[in-house]
Formats: structure tokens, C-alpha cells, sequence
């Protein structure tokens, strides 16, 4: 359905006068993105029920008339007056604001300058609806950020690990991503070596590669605004038991997370499958994050495959599936893979292999 569409029913749910959306420099709505087409960093859009109007400056006047044809564009040096005058202008009583985007800043400016305003706050149940399923043209992008991202560390795999720092390993990996025509990364990359394996959102540092060591390099690049996400894990030289051990039985939950996609089943019912085969082989405790995630335009985005989440999965749907294993002291195995759900299954776009990889 159209977003425009949506949040107009959902103004007349919530008995609504309007929707505000908010981006900036510090925090960025993608929602408002998605809804206007707006790519810059400063930007207002407000929707009523007959009207769509955008605000932002002088920096984007000519842009935001080529993006963003469906709205009146406002260029104005004083956002916070002009969005004000408007709304008093227009009677607009009982507002609604993209809650975790907006900042306090701007809820106060608007409160003094429209004393009789009501804001009510969206949360993200109420907008999740809009970007959960992707189109055909979305798709497209995110297949060719996985692409470049997935080609990217097959590359990097054929070259010698050991020995040099995680930052200089996420440093070349980041370089392949532009070198294959990704706008830049989806987020920080992951790169996190031996003892330090064991922390999910390992940065990385000045610690050198060993031989022996267990190495998570998760990684994602852009590709028109679209994010990818993948997580390999390595061993530096020759696997030691115990790292097979772990790593067999965060490949078996991964393995069977996906054989068991399908549209119209929970997300927690497929937590529950990968958690269920992580804990019968005694390693339950060590499993410290949720199965997934949905990933568009954030690399971290609606669906949430979580113990808790009753959402239903859909085709059209793109999230990860990244079980692991953590363990203090001596390290830690994540294998995620990229998934779009078709009307005939799963469709992997990551193409690095999840098996045992050995590097040097």
C-alpha cells in the first residue's frame, strides 16, 4: 500500500489532525525518506489528510523539487516558525510525531510557539507497517548490496589474515566495497579476533591475528541507499576441536532457522527453532541476541525475529538469520545470512559460505 495511504489511516485512527516527520543531522527519520523521496540531511514533512508539504533550507531547495514532487516544498531559514505558523495557520490541534526521531529541542520550540497543541507520539509498532515488506525495485538494491558485499569478503578470504590488525582487516574489506560501487558501509564493521570474538559488537582494534584464533568479520555495505548485512566466522590456521564443536552446532541452528522459513509462520517460533538447537547442545546460556532482523534502508529495521515477536512473516520480507555462540575467555562463532522471503521459500542473497573456513 502506498505510506501516504497508510499514515492517513492511521490520522483518522488516532482522530489525528496531522503527521509530522522529522529529519536532521544528529537523528535521521528513513521513514521520512521513504514516504517523500527526500535524501538530504534536514527536512520536515507534514501530512494531513489533503495536504503534504515538506520544509528544509536554502542547501536544498532545488533538490527537494526534484525529489519530492508530491509535496509543496517549503525553503526557509527558520523551520521551527515556519512549521508553526502553518499549523496554527491551519487549526491543526492534535499532531502526531515520529516519536523516536524527533528530539526534545523541537517538541519544546513547537509547545511554546503553538501553546494549544496536543503532540502525540507514533511508536514503532505504528509505522513498522510501512517499510516491512519490499517491492520489487527494493529488492533489486538490496540484492546488489549483498552481492558487492558477499564478492567483497571472498576476496579478502583469499588473502593471508594472520598477522595483521582488525582494523587493517576491516579497512581492506571496506576499500573492496567501494572498489565494487557501494556508496560506503551499512554500519561499523565487525572485526573481532581470538578472546574478543566473544563479544557480539566486537569494534575493531589494534589487536594483531594470530594462528589459532577464532575471527567474526560481520559486514554490510549500501548499495542507492539500500543496506546488507553478513557475518562469516574464521579460524586462523588449523581448527581445534572445540572451535569445530561450536561452530557444527551454530551451523545446524542456522541451517535449520532456514529450512523452516516460510511465509505465515511467527518470529519467535523461528527463534525458537535455532535457540532450541543451541540449548540441547548445552550451549544455550551462550546464545546472547536474537535470531534476526529485517534490513531496508536500516541495516537494523522491522521484522525483529526475537523470542518475544508474534509478528507473522510475509513474502517480501528481507531479515537475517544469525545465530551464535559466546563464550568468555575463549571466543565466539556467528554465521548470518542475508534472506529474502519469496511466495516459494527463502531466498539466500549471502553468498559466502557458512561451512568451516580456515584462513592463513
Amino acid at each position: 500500500m502506498n505510506p501516504i495511504t497508510v499514515i492517513r489511516e492511521r490520522i483518522a485512527k488516532f482522530g489525528l489532525d496531522g503527521v509530522l516527520f522529522n529529519t536532521s543531522e544528529v537523528t535521521r527519520s528513513f521513514n521520512l525518506r521513504y514516504i517523500s523521496g527526500f535524501s538530504g540531511s534536514d527536512a520536515t514533512i507534514l501530512i494531513t489528510m489533503s495536504e503534504l508539504r515538506l520544509f528544509t533550507d536554502g542547501r536544498y531547495k532545488l533538490q527537494s523539487k526534484e525529489e519530492c514532487k508530491d509535496f509543496q516544498v517549503h525553503v526557509t531559514r527558520d523551520k521551527i516558525r515556519s512549521i508553526s505558523n502553518l499549523l496554527l495557520r491551519k487549526n491543526i490541534k492534535r499532531l502526531g510525531l515520529e516519536g523516536n526521531r524527533i528530539s526534545f529541542n523541537l517538541v519544546s520550540a513547537l509547545q511554546r510557539s503553538c501553546r494549544d497543541i496536543e503532540l502525540v507520539s507514533f511508536d514503532r509498532r505504528n509505522l513498522d507497517s510501512l517499510r516491512i515488506r519490499k517491492d520489487r525495485s527494493e529488492i533489486e538494491k538490496i540484492v546488489c548490496a549483498a552481492n558487492i558485499a558477499s564478492s567483497a569478503c571472498s576476496d579478502l578470504l583469499e588473502t593471508s589474515l594472520s598477522g595483521f590488525t582488525e582494523i587493517e582487516i576491516a579497512g581492506r574489506l571496506e576499500f573492496l566495497f567501494k572498489k565494487r560501487g557501494a556508496s560506503g558501509e551499512s554500519f561499523e564493521t565487525i572485526v573481532a579476533s581470538g578472546s574478543r570474538s566473544a563479544l557480539p559488537h566486537g569494534m575493531p582494534t589494534e589487536k594483531r591475528v594470530q594462528l589459532g584464533e577464532l575471527l567474526i568479520v560481520d559486514f554490510g555495505c549500501m548499495f542507492s541507499n539500500y543496506c546488507s548485512d553478513e557475518t562469516v566466522t574464521l579460524v586462523v590456521g588449523a581448527p581445534s576441536s572445540q572451535q569445530k564443536k561450536i561452530h557444527q552446532v551454530v551451523y545446524d541452528a542456522h541451517q535449520r532457522a532456514l529450512d523452516c522459513l516460510e511465509a505465515g509462520i511467527r518470529c519467535c517460533d523461528v527463534d525458537a527453532v535455532a535457540r532450541k538447537t543451541i540449548a540441547e547442545a548445552g550451549y544455550g546460556q551462550y546464545f546472547l541476541h536474537s535470531l534476526g532482523h529485517g534490513v531496508g534502508l536500516e541495516v537494523h529495521e522491522a521484522p525483529y525475529l526475537s523470542p518475544r515477536s508474534k509478528t507473522i512473516l510475509e513474502e517480501g520480507m528481507v531479515f537475517t538469520i544469525e545465530p551464535g555462540i559466546y563464550v568468555e575467555g575463549f571466543g565466539g562463532v556467528r554465521l548470518e545470512s542475508l534472506v529474502h522471503l519469496t511466495a516459494s521459500g527463502p531466498e539466500i542473497l549471502s553468498k559466502v559460505s557458512k561451512g568451516l573456513i580456515s584462513v592463513d
